[in-house]
């Protein structure tokens, strides 16, 4: 069996970036999150990640920023931007960093994200030689823990703080 998938998480809601960690590592993924571009550009010194997925608003600089970082620490490294911000409607973040693949909203349903998130992980897999028979199956239904169906449900206030903070 090959070796899991690393992704770095850069997302300063810390219940929501957990959240997406706790997915993530049911789909087979070594997933690690930190809470802002300072923490990022850190791991991403001590670790070659596959995959990053950062928050476009980040209290210490921006989700664009750690995306170049990226590029140049692991440039075969892709990028998936969350955003709650509605700055660039036309996909003008695609053209300001080469490894971003993807840009989901915040606000949207968090399976959109961990889908693209798995397909990009089974991609890997396959260009590596590891074919399915490597890929731990996704089950959605034995994911949810009463946790992480509190944490993906949301109290009213935290959603109103994810399209508030982007």
């Amino acid at each position: 069996m090959g070796t899991a998938m690393r992704c770095l998480i850069v997302e300063d809601y810390v219940e929501l970036a957990e959240l997406w960690r706790l997915e993530l590592a049911d789909l087979g993924f070594e997933a690690v999150a930190v809470h802002s571009a300072e923490a990022a550009f850190a791991h991403m010194l001590l670790t070659p990640f596959d995959l990053v997925i950062a928050d476009l608003g980040l209290p210490d600089g921006s989700g664009l920023t750690v995306a170049q970082s990226a590029a140049i620490r692991a440039p075969g490294a892709a990028v998936i931007v969350v955003t709650g911000q509605a700055d660039y409607p036309h996909g003008e973040l695609f053209g300001m960093s080469t490894n971003i693949v993807a840009v989901f909203r915040k606000t949207s349903d968090l399976n959109d994200m961990l889908a693209f998130a798995d397909h990009l992980r089974v991609k890997r897999a396959r260009a590596l030689g590891q074919g399915d028979a490597a890929l731990p199956p996704a089950e959605p239904a034995a994911r949810a823990s009463s946790d992480r169906a509190s944490l993906r449900a949301g109290p009213p206030e935290l959603r109103a703080r994810l399209r508030a903070a982007g």
